[in-house]
């Protein structure tokens, strides 16, 4: 259900976002929005891993941590890391552009490619190659392990909304490489998805280990079988 709800909230988004260009300039409404709520997760992610009444353990608490930190990192590059707010000139970028947000390095990394030339693009080919050759490798070798490792992250609100968050993410890097305006539209909306995701996976994991005082515990009977994942 909120992989489906999350799907048709992302498509009227970016159907929204055609229609009125005006919304996903830059530094508009939604991308306001999304600094927002990457700034809202930071802080929700590190006041749940700090809380001492809360029964969380060390893993959950070091998943926290990290997403209070990448919600952080996310939250300045959105903000270009105050340049706009504070007029400061930030590095100029090899072959034009600013060096204002993490999704630069991926651009950086593209253009060095790109100005190698032929022999440039087929040692990245080569190399490419490579690492998911060695990758799918390790899958087979290790699947039974990896299957697990699935299972439990599926099975796991905060780490599958968390996983979920980073998938967004991924694909929002990769169409800031694409010079089009309906792959800059859907980038700004995975940004902005995923900054709720984010934010969801984290109130949802302190309200389920939140103190037994806190709030009223309503009994409901559980139509889902035990084994099929709730979020799915």
């Amino acid at each position: 259900m909120f992989v489906t709800a999350l799907c048709a909230i992302t498509f009227l988004l970016f159907v929204i976002g055609l229609s009125t260009p005006a919304l996903l300039v830059e530094d508009g409404l939604v991308e306001d929005l999304s600094a927002t709520g990457f700034a809202i997760a930071a802080l929700l992610a590190l006041n749940t891993a700090l809380l001492k009444n809360v029964s969380l353990t060390f893993t959950q608490r070091g998943l926290l941590i990290g997403t209070s930190v990448l919600s952080l990192v996310l939250f300045l590059s959105e903000i270009s890391f105050g340049a706009r707010i504070f007029h400061v000139q930030m590095p100029k970028m090899r072959g034009g552009g600013e060096f204002d947000g993490g999704h630069d390095i991926a651009i950086l990394v593209f253009r060095v490619i790109r100005d190698a030339g032929f022999a440039g693009i087929v040692i990245a080919l080569i190399g490419a190659a490579i690492l998911l050759a060695v990758a799918v490798a390790l899958l087979f070798r290790f699947r039974q392990e990896v299957g697990a490792m699935v299972r439990y992250i599926i099975s796991r609100t905060f780490e599958f909304r968390l996983l979920l968050a980073l998938c967004l993410l991924a694909s929002a890097v990769v169409l800031d490489l694409i010079p089009s305006y309906k792959a800059a539209t859907l980038e700004e909306v995975l940004e902005f998805a995923a900054s709720g995701v984010l934010i969801l996976a984290v109130v949802g994991l302190f309200w389920r280990k939140r103190p037994s005082g806190v709030g009223r515990a309503v009994k409901t009977k559980n139509t889902i079988r035990p084994h099929w994942p709730r979020q799915l």
